[in-house]
């Protein structure tokens, strides 16, 4: 079962925000190739004209429900790292990646999508925003030597990507059963065992 995509976490009013919020749960149980701007306004109940005002293409669309994406990982590493109850900074930001990465992939893959990164910058800055969120709460963590924690940083948010990708690769609602669990136990259980 897919989950409902969360509403966006901007304070955005009106048409646009229901434009996104229709994207966003078009994207999380249909796929991206199902995410036309007509799509889009018959799931928010406005007229597609309402979806060019504040949005000159569907490109722009995507990149404006990616840039929130980036926000709302930056957020959610924040907040984990300051939870007690995961042990560690890189622990919370760990399950805050890999929480994402579970419940919405689809979204991450948007994200990391390597079209939409390499034709706006400010995607790309936004990425670079949340990995280094990401990367203090690695650095945080003395059980990694200082020596190698940017490496580690690095090598553990690749690992994040990469999951979102295989999810992706997958047709909505077709991952095979208890894949995404041995997958994400793995994870857990290598960031875990840190010695």
């Amino acid at each position: 079962m897919t989950p409902k995509a969360r509403n966006p976490s901007h304070e955005i009013s009106g048409v646009k925000a229901k434009a996104l919020t229709a994207a966003a749960d078009i994207l999380a149980t249909r796929g991206v190739d199902d995410l036309s701007l007509r799509a889009i306004a018959e799931s928010a109940g406005i007229g597609i004209a309402s979806i060019y005002h504040y949005f000159a293409n569907k490109e722009e669309l995507l990149l404006s429900l990616a840039l929130m994406g980036f926000e709302d990982l930056r957020r959610d590493i924040l907040q984990n790292q300051a939870r007690p109850e995961f042990g560690s900074p890189m622990r919370g930001g760990n399950r805050a990646f890999f929480g994402f990465v579970r419940d919405r992939h689809a979204l991450l893959s948007l994200m990391f999508g390597e079209r939409l990164l390499a034709r706006h910058a400010a995607l790309r800055e936004a990425e670079h925003r949340a990995f280094l969120a990401y990367k203090a709460a690695v650095e945080s963590d003395d059980r990694i030597p200082a020596a190698h924690q940017e490496n580690a940083a690095h090598a553990l948010w690749a690992l994040g990507r990469g999951m979102a990708a295989t999810i992706a690769s997958y047709p909505p609602g077709a991952v095979p059963e208890g894949y995404l669990e041995r997958m994400f136990a793995g994870g857990v259980y290598l960031i875990d065992r840190l010695e």
